[in-house]
Formats: structure tokens, sequence, C-alpha cells
């Protein structure tokens, strides 16, 4: 199973926001881990939406955790990320063409690993995983 960039970049700002003793902005996000200010933007964003981050603007504001570490789930981060987690024509959104629909037990398999993905990862919080994460280092923008 492959997940966007967007899943990555996701994991990677909560981590870096939850190291960090105030505040963060974008720009600081932007630069700390080396990602394209209009990638983090977009992220925060959806990320925020999602209940994981709040956003303050002005004076004082910044991203903060909306969350504890300990009640962030990696699984429902990455599920929230990537809807789509099809890994097969099948499980897509969109209608599927295949010869052994409506009936293949393929799809059930490949649901089924979809979903012990998830549950693997849900295993893991944000706190679990930055107990073992060194604080981040400044980066380079490698847009």
């Amino acid at each position: 199973m492959r997940l966007s960039q967007a899943s990555d970049f996701a994991l990677r700002i909560l981590m870096a926001t939850a190291q960090s003793d105030g505040p963060q902005t974008v720009d600081k996000l932007s630069e700390q881990l080396g990602l394209a200010k209009s990638h983090v933007m977009k992220i925060v964003a959806h990320l925020a939406r999602g209940g994981y981050l709040e956003t303050t603007r002005g004076r004082g504001g910044g991203i903060r955790l909306a969350k504890s570490p300990d009640g962030i789930r990696l699984g429902e981060v990455v599920k929230l990320i990537e809807p789509d987690l099809g890994v097969v024509a099948c499980l897509q959104p969109q209608p599927a063409i295949c010869a052994f629909l409506p009936r293949c037990a393929l799809k059930g398999a490949m649901a089924r690993a979809a979903e012990a993905f998830l549950d693997s990862l849900n295993s893991d919080t944000l706190a679990s995983i930055l107990a073992g994460t060194q604080v981040a280092s400044l980066l380079e923008e490698a847009d």
C-alpha cells in the first residue's frame, strides 16, 4: 500500500507541533520540516478541520495541537488525509470495471488488508512515536 506525501507531511506537522514549546506558524513549520509553505498551509487546514490542530490568527496566535498527543492515533490521521484507501479498483469510490465483479473474494481480502494497515497504525499514538524521536532539526525547503 502506498500513501500520498500528504499523509507523511501531516504526521510530521503533528510531530513538530507537539515538540514545540509554543504555538507554531506555517512559516516555522515549512522551514523546520523543509516543506513548501503551500503544502503546509493546506495540510494544517485539513488537520484543523479534522480536529487535530487549532489555529488562531493574530498576535499570540498560531498553530497548536487540539488534542493531547496520547489522544492522536496515527491510523485515524492517515484515514483523514487518505479518504480513499482503495488498494484495488473495486475498493475505490468510482465504479470499477472488472471481469470478476460483483462477486470477487479479492475485494474482501484487500479491504481486510487496508483495515489491518490502519489498525496497525492505530496501535501507535503521536505520544508513543514522539517518545522515540529526536527533536526536529532545521531543514531547507525541498520543494
